[in-house]
């Protein structure tokens, strides 16, 4: 299994994941950071670059105060609270699931998509390209 995280605040922020060997995804770099604007041909080719540096089978392990600091900023932000609306996404036998997550860290339901439909499900999940979008992506925060 394959995934990534994505944010949708003022700035779009994706990473990749690696997976413990019991389930638990966690973050890994590099770390993208798009404008909300960005083009769909930027943002796909972000989306499946993430993936290919996501990987399973690593040991569980506590992350430290320092290693999640330099997640946030890595990411450009100074605490989870600022990264907005998301969406977890895996990939398993060439299959996506986009599970949207609220700002409270509530997942929604997941949607599965194959490879064409993935960047249209990724942007639903993240309200792209809908009303909020025109109004500014600072409002989504």
């Amino acid at each position: 299994m394959k995934g990534i995280n994505i944010f949708l605040s003022d700035k779009i922020r994706l990473h990749p994941l690696e997976f413990t060997s019991d389930g638990l995804g966690m973050a890994t770099g590099p770390y993208t950071i798009l404008e909300p604007d960005v083009t769909d041909e930027v943002f796909e080719r972000a989306l499946f670059e993430a993936f290919t540096h996501s990987r399973s089978g690593v040991p569980r392990r506590a992350l430290t105060r320092e290693e999640e600091k330099a997640y946030y900023r890595a990411l450009g932000i100074k605490s989870h609270r600022e990264l907005g609306i998301g969406a977890d996404i895996t990939e398993e036998n060439g299959r996506y699931t986009v599970t949207p997550v609220n700002k409270s860290g509530l997942f929604g339901k997941p949607v599965e998509a194959g490879k064409e439909e993935l960047l249209p499900a990724v942007k639903k999940a993240l309200a792209l390209g809908t009303a909020m979008e025109k109004e500014g992506a600072s409002k989504v925060r």
